[in-house]
Parts: structure tokens; C-alpha cells; sequence
């Protein structure tokens, strides 16, 4: 946990301010210094993590591709989450034909492979960085709104939240004063979950060539443009595969203990 906790607080430091730690110009090529070994020397200076096919610096690459992959991944799941927490709250407060039809909506969407959608959406539309982060808040907001629609019906049959009905207290009240608290700490969980999810279709999207236009290429771009050098110069997949990994690994990590925290079922 730890560890995990340092690696997001590491990633978002680089989000904040990775181009200021960059020791290169992220899009500055030189060819006289392409596919360097990590560590190498060249006229321009040592690189770190060496350098790629175009001689550009592959630490300055992986800390704006980071910022690029974060951001949009952040806001992809706030809307996600936004959305399916407020669908979630209020079909699970009316129940009935509103609940049906949210069950019915999230059972079709998961019915199909979502990157199979998400690559049908972005190949028709023309990838940019709105439409990417609306792919990613369409691939969360299902498993959120279900599991806010089915904790909300169980939490409005507890006798208190009766009580407060009896008391004629306001929906919007019963909803965001005494419901949502009860329901939240599966809404972090999920986030957390989702946003390892929307690193994946990320990276996976820039992976086939249909990532945001951007002055840097993307992790997935840099793991697509690596293949063709896996046998000789490996780092060009191996950094920024790690990078994937790392950042995955951190969140889910985070959003595990947050769940044993604050789930009491999830406890041993």
C-alpha cells in the first residue's frame, strides 16, 4: 500500500509539473542519437532511459506521455462516476419502470466488447482529446451506476431512512445527506478500479493509432512505435509497458485498501 500511495503521489507530481522535470524537449529529435541504450552518452547529453528510433529522449517522452494519459483518464472517470452515481442514487430511490430501465441501459452497453465500441466511436468521429475522454467516461459510469442502483435500494429499506420518509424529509436530502455517504466508499473503490480501465483503452487506442493528436506521442503510440526494435533496442517497449503497469498497479492498489477501510463485508 505504501508503495503504491508513493507511485500516485509520483504521478501526479509528474502530471503537475512533468514538463519542468523533463531534461529534454519531449519532441526534439536527433538522429545522430537514435535508439541509445538507457544510460548512454550522446552530444546532447546522458539519457537516462535512452533514446527512441528518432533520438528522442525517452524519460522526457514517458513524463509527457504521463501527463497526457492521466489527464485525460481523470476526467473521463469523474464524468463517468458523476454520471452513474446520480443515475445510480435517484432510479435506486424511485425503484420501479426507472430502475428497470437502468438495468435494461447498462445491460445492453455491457452485452458488447466496449473497446470494440470505443474503436468504432473514435474511428468514425476522428480521435481528439474531448472524444477520447468521452469514450472513457461512457466505459465507467455502467458499473458504477449499477452497484450505486443496487446499494441505494437496499439502503432506503433501513428504518432510519424510512423514518426520515414518515418526517416528510425532501428527496435531494435523503438522497445526498443520508444515502450517498452509506454508498460512497464502493463509488471510490469503483473510481479507482475505472481509472485503471481507462489507462488501458488509453493506451490501447494510441496503440493502433487513434490516440488525441498530441506534440508527444503516448504510451500506447511508444509501445506501437517499439515493435519493430523489440530485438535490439528493447527498452522502446519495456519503458513505456512499465510505465502502464506502474500506474495501473498503483490505483488499483489504492483503490483495494480504500475498499478494506471502509467496506466492513470486505474485511477478514
Amino acid at each position: 500500500m505504501t508503495v503504491a500511495a508513493l507511485l500516485l503521489v509520483i504521478f501526479a507530481v509528474i502530471t503537475a509539473v512533468g514538463d519542468k522535470l523533463a531534461p529534454y524537449d519531449a519532441g526534439a529529435q536527433s538522429l545522430e542519437s537514435r535508439l541509445l541504450a538507457p544510460g548512454a552518452e550522446s552530444s546532447t547529453g546522458s539519457h537516462l532511459l535512452g533514446t527512441d528510433a528518432l533520438g528522442r529522449d525517452m524519460f522526457s517522452l514517458v513524463l509527457a506521455g504521463a501527463q497526457s494519459i492521466v489527464v485525460q483518464a481523470t476526467l473521463g472517470v469523474m464524468i463517468g462516476v458523476g454520471v452513474g452515481t446520480v443515475l445510480g442514487l435517484v432510479c435506486g430511490y424511485r425503484g420501479g419502470r426507472l430502475g428497470d430501465l437502468l438495468i435494461l441501459l447498462t445491460n445492453l452497453q455491457l452485452s458488447f466488447p466496449f473497446f470494440l465500441l470505443a474503436l468504432a466511436v473514435v474511428g468514425i468521429l476522428g480521435a481528439s482529446f474531448w472524444l477520447v475522454v468521452g469514450v472513457v467516461a461512457l466505459a465507467s459510469w455502467v458499473e458504477i451506476a449499477r452497484v450505486v442502483y443496487v446499494e441505494t435500494r437496499e439502503v432506503c429499506q433501513l428504518e432510519y431512512i424510512l423514518a426520515v420518509r414518515v418526517m416528510r424529509g425532501s428527496t435531494l436530502r435523503i438522497i445526498f445527506r443520508h444515502v450517498l455517504p452509506n454508498v460512497l466508499s464502493s463509488i471510490l473503490v469503483l473510481g479507482a478500479l475505472a481509472f485503471g480501465t481507462a489507462t488501458v483503452i488509453i493506451a490501447g487506442l494510441g496503440f493502433i493509432g487513434l490516440a488525441a493528436p498530441a506534440a508527444s506521442p503516448g504510451w500506447g503510440e511508444m509501445l506501437s512505435d517499439g515493435r519493430d526494435y523489440m530485438a535490439s533496442a528493447w527498452w522502446l517497449t519495456v519503458v513505456p509497458g512499465a510505465a502502464i503497469f506502474l500506474l495501473v498497479f498503483a490505483v488499483n492498489v489504492v483503490g483495494e485498501a480504500i475498499r478494506d477501510r471502509f467496506d466492513p463485508h470486505a474485511r477478514p
